[in-house]
């Protein structure tokens, strides 16, 4: 700033105001600032700006610590429904924490609240940093204007605009769920899961297992059972066992309360167990605090490198899944201790 007002022939208080518009400076004054900022690649830190703004107004405020938990869920079902997504939100809180930053959530969906008045709400709260939940079926898209915050999503459900995410690698706990299942014993190893979770995670889940079913034996080798919807899978499930024989099932999510209609030697697997569940379900642990924590750190990085609006990367970060023994799956022929 200093540099620009000496370019300018200004004191450097003078820049301040100006580069924030303000109409005590004559639009003269302010023109030939911006040209000089401009010509000596000025840019304007806003965690800076943040700051200094509130210590002129002389009162203490933590506005720029606050990171916005953007939450999109309808009033029927919120996000808190889900154990996964509150062991994602509990990672990044405490991970903000240690940062020296706070989470507060603020729902998309509120009364009244539309994508520009959402904006301009961070904007007044002096938020800078969005951390966007996993939004909910059907949903793939954010309508709200990005291009002042830094953004960061959780899980793969973002696909519009394209911005940085962290995610399980849901191709690696595919694969290693076929590959432990076969070393269990199993030879016939089953695929479940809806069409519409597996364009959600861009058929990852799938391209895993089928990229393990290429080295299973044509003979042993299971169709997968795949209905449009996670509400179809139940109906489905004897007529599919009953054409396909697999003497293992492997599915996106297995809800640990739920009766499935296969026979107790049938072993089950699930691609995603939570934290309430290991040691009992047999399956991939995706570790959704860790991914809460690690979006997180990317945030902050974002906010710190000044990196504001969509990421024409589309940046994806893969935590890897980890196998966990259970008493779902325990070779074959031998009868679930769960799930019966």
């Amino acid at each position: 700033m200093k540099d620009v007002a000496l370019a300018a022939g200004v004191a450097r208080s003078t820049v301040s105001l100006a580069l924030r518009n303000d109409r005590s400076i004559p639009p003269a004054t302010r023109g030939r600032i911006f040209a000089a900022a401009e010509k000596l690649g000025y840019r304007t830190n806003p965690l800076v700006s943040a700051l200094m703004a509130s210590l002129h107004a002389q009162r203490v405020t933590h506005k720029h610590t606050v990171l916005a938990y953007v939450t999109a869920d309808p009033e029927f079902t919120p996000w808190r429904s889900f154990q996964m997504f509150i062991e994602m939100r509990e990672g990044a809180h405490a991970r903000a924490l240690e940062l020296g930053y706070r989470m507060e959530e603020f729902p998309l969906h509120g009364p009244g609240m539309t994508p520009k008045r959402y904006a301009q709400m961070l904007q007044a709260r002096g938020i800078l940093g969005l951390l966007i939940a996993p939004l909910p079926p059907g949903e793939s898209a954010l309508e709200v204007d990005l291009k002042n915050f830094a953004i960061v999503g959780i899980d793969m459900s973002v696909r519009w605009p394209s911005i940085e995410r962290v995610s399980n690698d849901h191709f690696q706990s595919a694969l290693l769920a076929v590959e432990r299942c076969r070393a269990l014993g199993y030879r016939r190893v089953g695929f479940v899961m809806s069409r519409h979770i597996s364009e959600r995670l861009e058929d990852r889940w799938l391209s895993g297992y089928y990229t393990a079913r290429e080295r299973i034996p044509t003979d042993e080798r299971v169709t997968p059972l795949m209905p449009q919807t996670t509400n179809d899978i139940l109906a489905a499930l004897p007529e599919w066992h009953r054409r396909e024989q697999p003497d293992v099932v492997i599915m996106g999510e297995v809800d640990p309360h739920e009766r499935y209609p296969l026979p107790a030697h049938v072993g089950m697997v699930s691609l995603s167990i939570e934290e309430p569940s290991r040691g009992t379900l047999t399956g991939i642990f995706q570790h959704n605090r860790r991914m809460g924590a690690i979006a997180i750190e990317h945030l902050v990085a974002r906010l710190e490198r000044c990196e504001f609006g969509a990421d024409d990367r589309g940046r994806l970060h893969l935590v890897a899944g980890m196998w966990e023994a259970g008493t779902t799956a325990l070779g074959p022929g031998v009868a679930r201790q769960s799930l019966v």
